[in-house]
């Protein structure tokens, strides 16, 4: 093999290793996430089970990480009629909680909830979404889909004031 070969056949392996692991992934790039951009289309699971399409007929969407602002989201939400939570899809995102928590505690406390909280199993269900720590991330809808406003609130009242202001 000559040295030019030589030279050029690590990074050639490199290259073909990193496309295998790509494909193997999924491959391609992650959903665009921008206002003015339609919602990227998926189909996950609420924490029966049970498929939902996102966006659906969402007109907001809200997305907790952490347990304070689930805390936030569960309180404002369980607060609502069925009525009032229409159009609204919460997402749970909970890919890194450990298993054995995840199992026999949190997943029985949102069986228990009288509205759906979709599931994420991989930080490719809902990662590519904005997050900002300790706070309920608030993404606006419109009737197509696409993204019209991008709010984070870290209190009951924010949220509240959010989702009303999103009814108007």
């Amino acid at each position: 093999m000559s040295r030019i070969a030589r030279s050029f056949l690590p990074a050639v392996l490199l290259a073909a290793a990193g496309l295998v692991a790509g494909c193997m992934s999924g491959g391609g790039p992650e959903p665009e996430f921008a206002e003015g951009q339609p919602f990227p289309e998926r189909t996950l699971n609420d924490q029966h089970g049970d498929a939902v399409e996102l966006p659906g007929n969402a007109r907001v969407i809200l997305k907790t990480v952490e347990a304070a602002p689930a805390g936030i989201a569960n309180a404002v939400l369980s607060g609502m009629t069925a009525e009032e939570r229409e159009g609204i899809v919460y997402i749970a995102d909970i890919h890194e909680m450990p298993p054995q928590p995840m199992q026999n505690v949190v997943l029985p406390r949102m069986q228990a909830r009288d509205y759906s909280i979709v599931v994420t199993s991989s930080k490719a269900d809902a990662g590519f979404l904005p997050h900002q720590r300790e706070q309920v991330t608030v993404i606006l809808l419109d009737d197509e889909g696409v993204v019209t406003g991008v709010s984070h609130a870290g209190s009951e009242e924010a949220l509240q004031e959010m989702l009303d202001n999103a009814r108007d």
